[in-house]
């Protein structure tokens, strides 16, 4: 269809003042977090289910792909809208419906930001603890779409392990619900958890039912200093084998270490160091956080710690987790104008392998003569390791694409891992999509082709229509 058309169709559906076709305003849609860049047809804001309905309805008759969008915060390119999708902007729903305190649930609609969500959770006791690095900006429609998780995953999982019922409309503009408000269910196929982590190729949520969780009444922070990285990685196994849960436990390597000193200015810094383990224990008395403090500290005394940071002032450790999660962004004062490599950025591993794995993953860097760092949240075998190149070169790009896969290679086939822990496979990683799910991909495109028969629902990530070519090669002709 002509542009023109479109924009006359979504507008009587939700008014002139919420679509845009202007090409200044469509660039401003044409990024995300990631490396891609696609720029939609237009772009609409609904601001009811009754509006997405509509719009999906419109979209499958005529055959035009749609791609929901919360913040843009994804690391993988699931917001882009691709071939000249219209894209859903949920910034007019964004409204929490009601907290139940009784029924410990909380519903919200899908343009709610995660940290205006426990803002106000807080208030009465509770929270939504996922905690991905976007938590100030992101919403909590895009962390369902993606199962996003972040640095409290450890003791309290990812978004799905909170997410019990959605209200979904499908290509078509039927609307469906799954799930409830119950916390357990054994009743036909469990479809909130198919939806959870679909990153838009099945549906649009327009409501999502959250269970919530009391916030901890006491939390300490302990940071030891080792002067290897593998001690770090030692440590935060042996953590966990001691019956020790963390709130949080991350990694950072020297030069992650760096890069947040220098962001400290004149505030007192972390020991440049190997390896320094952020560990945050919480509980409902003091007691109980003083006590595992005590084992961390006799873990670490036994591997060799250098030094052994304990505070429980929590503007001190509010300001490192801000810098913790700012992390991805702070690392781009090392690459300078490069962009970052998103296709291993998120892998995870058996916790067992995480040693071999990162050594492995830096050699294969060093090889293709990338600088590598390495952090993330080491107590599930969720490692981010970040490098970057200049995609303007066609010779780095096309390094890039074997530095990508040998790695892949070396995660999935050798140590048993993952493409993605947390951020999703998008199009930043859907040219490696065989490698992990080379027995199931036709299973997953038939149970789209049962939701999407038109395959207008984000056709173009997950490799679920089509196989990219390698990323970098590919993403010259994203347009």
């Amino acid at each position: 269809m002509e542009q023109k058309e479109i924009f006359n169709a979504l507008a009587a559906i939700v008014g002139e003042d919420d679509v845009t076709i202007d090409p200044v305003e469509l660039l401003a849609y044409a990024s995300d977090a990631s490396f891609l860049r696609a720029s939609p047809i237009a772009v609409a804001r609904p601001e009811n289910k009754e509006e997405v309905a509509e719009i999906l309805k419109f979209a499958d008759e005529n055959r035009v792909p749609i791609t929901p969008r919360g913040a843009g915060t994804s690391y993988a390119g699931q917001s882009l809208a691709y071939n000249d999708a219209i894209l859903i902007d949920f910034v007019k729903m964004d409204k929490i419906l009601e907290i139940n305190l009784k029924d410990r649930v909380v519903v919200v609609q899908p343009g709610v930001i995660y940290g205006e969500l426990n803002e106000e959770l807080r208030k009465h006791g509770y929270c939504f603890p996922p905690d991905p690095g976007s938590a100030i900006a992101c919403t909590v429609g895009g962390m369902v779409g993606n199962n996003a998780s972040g640095v409290r995953a450890l003791k309290y999982g990812a978004t799905i392990d909170h997410v019990l019922g959605l209200e979904v409309v499908l290509p078509g503009g039927k609307i469906i619900r799954t799930g409830g408000r119950v916390w357990k269910s054994s009743s036909g196929y469990n479809l909130t958890r198919l939806l959870v982590g679909s990153e838009g190729t099945l549906g649009v949520f327009t409501e999502i039912i959250l269970k919530i969780t009391p916030a901890p009444k006491y939390t300490a922070m302990i940071m030891p200093a080792f002067k290897e990285y593998n001690q770090g990685l030692e440590a935060a196994t042996e953590i966990i084998n001691a019956g020790i849960l963390p709130s949080a436990m991350e990694i950072l390597d020297d030069i992650c270490i760096m890069v947040l000193n220098s962001a400290l200015g004149e505030k007192e810094k972390l020991p440049q160091v190997g390896a320094v383990l952020f560990i945050e224990v919480d509980g409902s008395n003091e007691e109980v956080v003083k006590e595992e403090g005590e084992i961390i500290r006799d873990v670490c005394e036994k591997i060799g710690v250098q030094q052994i940071i304990y505070s429980t002032d929590p503007d001190r450790t509010e300001e490192l987790w801000r810098l913790r999660h700012s992390l991805a962004n702070l690392l781009a004062k090392v690459r300078g104008e490069n962009m970052a490599i998103n296709s291993i950025m998120d892998f995870a591993v058996p916790i067992s392998q995480v040693p071999d794995a990162v050594k492995e993953v830096k050699g294969i860097a060093s090889k293709y003569g990338r600088l590598m760092a390495a952090f993330g949240h080491i107590g599930d075998g969720n490692v981010h390791m970040g490098s970057a190149i200049d995609v303007a070169d066609p010779k780095a790009r096309e390094t890039a694409v074997k530095f990508s896969r040998e790695a892949a290679e070396a995660i999935i086939k050798k140590y048993g891992g993952t493409l993605s822990a947390e951020h999703g496979v998008g199009m930043a990683k859907s040219a490696f999509i065989m490698m992990e799910h080379e027995d199931t991909l036709e299973l997953m495109r038939g149970i789209k082709r049962v939701f999407d028969p038109n395959n207008i629902m984000n056709p173009m990530v997950m490799g679920l229509t089509e196989i990219p070519k390698d990323e970098y090669v590919y993403m010259a002709g994203v347009r």
